[in-house]
């Protein structure tokens, strides 16, 4: 029959089986630990890019209001439930990790494939004292905030009628719903 292919796993194993040294063991495990994280990353970068093209346009249907102006920006959860099944579908999901130090919050968001590769990212700013917020408030609203964009940014989210901030551009928009 055909030769047997050669994989790290391969090696390890007959070298086990051969009684190699430990320098040589431990090269063939690093080997193979490395042959495993670049796979992982492999499918990774596949199953992201497959879910993101099935990623809806988000509608914003909060509105908030800061003196005396008032923006519209997408609900945590109305992402959350328009999102969750479709990275789910393709082995991804998502977390987020938060920090506080006094007056400044910084949250992470983690994007990780079923097969162990992970990627984040990171955004920090200070408490939102916008409005009558007490301080437990100030520091869940920026909390909040911090999830929407950093979720939105690991996935290239595009937000309908985006006035949050004005940060992405409303041709990205326009272009994402076009290609629908």
């Amino acid at each position: 029959g055909p030769a047997p292919t050669i994989t790290p796993l391969s090696l390890l194993s007959s070298a086990l089986d051969r009684g190699v040294d430990e320098q040589v063991l431990s090269q063939l495990i690093s080997l193979h630990e490395r042959s495993l994280a670049d796979e992982a990353r492999r499918a990774f970068e596949t199953a992201l890019p497959a879910a993101k093209a099935e990623l809806p346009v988000i509608a914003k249907t909060q509105i908030a209001s800061i003196g005396s102006k008032h923006y519209r920006h997408e609900d945590l959860a109305e992402i959350a439930r328009a999102i969750g099944p479709i990275l789910a579908r393709h082995g991804l999901a998502y977390r987020f990790r938060s920090n506080s130090d006094g007056e400044r919050v910084s949250i992470t968001c983690v994007i990780s494939h079923r097969d162990g590769h992970s990627e984040e990212n990171s955004l920090n700013a200070g408490a939102d004292h916008s409005g009558e917020k007490n301080a437990i408030q100030a520091i869940g609203s920026t909390l909040t905030y911090l999830q929407r964009m950093t979720l939105k940014a690991a996935l290239g989210l595009a937000a309908a009628e985006d006035d949050d901030g004005k940060a992405a551009s409303t041709a990205e928009t326009i272009a994402r719903q076009q290609t629908r």
